[in-house]
């Protein structure tokens, strides 16, 4: 499983990192006078997004896993 933890750590930045910009320039974007829209990327769809990166991930390492 060791060898996989590269493999899952991906998963979790890249839709962390999804989640965040959606969260924090999303509000940006469709609602410019609110002050507070950008935490909705830091404290709910950016940590969210790692979450479930890493379970996807996590399943992706246990798919290969029992291939071989």
């Amino acid at each position: 499983m060791n060898a996989y933890l590269p493999r899952i750590l991906l998963f979790a930045v890249v839709t962390g990192a999804v989640g965040f910009s959606a969260g924090f320039f999303g509000p940006l974007f469709l609602a410019p006078d609110a002050n507070q829209g950008p935490l909705l990327g830091i404290l709910i769809t950016g940590p969210l997004g790692i979450l479930i990166g890493g379970l996807i991930g996590l399943a992706d390492a246990h798919r290969r896993s029992r291939k071989h």
